[in-house]
């Protein structure tokens, strides 16, 4: 969480010049090729059904998630060793079919494991906002990442992201309308609606969203459609 007194703007200039600036796109590219990724097992790859959620702690949400849809096919994933261990132990003992806990890089995955038309959603609840100037390239929808996980998308698929820093969101807002063209459903504060769930967990989705909610601290979301 940021320093109140110093909250990052929002900047429209500087993000067109950042969706620009495709410098270290090719190297990704090249990074990942060779390299294993996350592996999502065909029996999950199955159209209008998958869903992804990525940065997902231990898990819980998505296991809540696979009781409440067993007709679809929900794939967490959590780079950190700890809590990525806890996951893959918890998609192993719950006993469900349709939950699959991963320990690894999300990023990977995209670059150069996950096909294009996949995943009818996608969750990225809490990332890191890397408020840095710095270190802006780093937050997903400038991420060089950012195109693979557009592609990734089904048509009519969606994308459901919530932060805790409002910054994050309406850059994300931007980019994803300018640069992506996709529709924009629900931009703002967080409230329930149809896709995110929320009326389904009131006290939160995550420990992150948990703790700003008990702290009364506003919390914001966007989800968007790709037609």
């Amino acid at each position: 969480m940021l320093p109140k007194s110093l909250p990052p703007e929002f900047n429209p200039s500087r993000i067109n010049w950042d969706l620009k600036n495709k410098s270290t796109h090719e190297r990704y590219e090249e990074f990942f090729q060779d390299r294993r990724h996350p592996e999502i097992p065909n029996s999950f790859l199955k159209p209008h059904s998958l869903w992804l959620e990525i940065g997902a702690g231990t898990g819980h949400f998505f296991e809540s998630m696979a009781k409440l849809h067993p007709e679809k096919n929900l794939v967490a994933i959590e780079r950190d060793r700890m809590r990525g261990k806890r996951l893959v132990r918890r998609s192993e003992e719950c006993g469900l079919k349709n939950f699959m806990g991963i320990r690894g890089n999300a990023i990977a995955a995209f670059m150069t494991g996950i096909e294009p038309e996949t995943l009818e959603r996608i969750y990225i609840l809490y990332p890191c906002p890397w408020p840095k100037n710095a270190h802006r390239k780093h937050r997903w929808h400038f991420h060089p990442t950012m195109p693979k996980l557009v592609a990734a998308l089904e048509k009519n698929g969606h994308l459901i992201l919530a932060s805790d820093q409002k910054f994050y969101v309406e850059e994300a807002h931007y980019v994803c309308s300018q640069k992506y063209g996709l529709e924009v459903l629900k931009f703002g504060e967080i409230s329930p609606h149809p896709l995110n769930a929320l009326e389904l967990f009131p006290q939160g989705r995550t420990k992150f969203e948990q703790t700003f909610l008990a702290q009364k601290q506003p919390c914001y979301e966007l989800i968007v459609r790709k037609s």
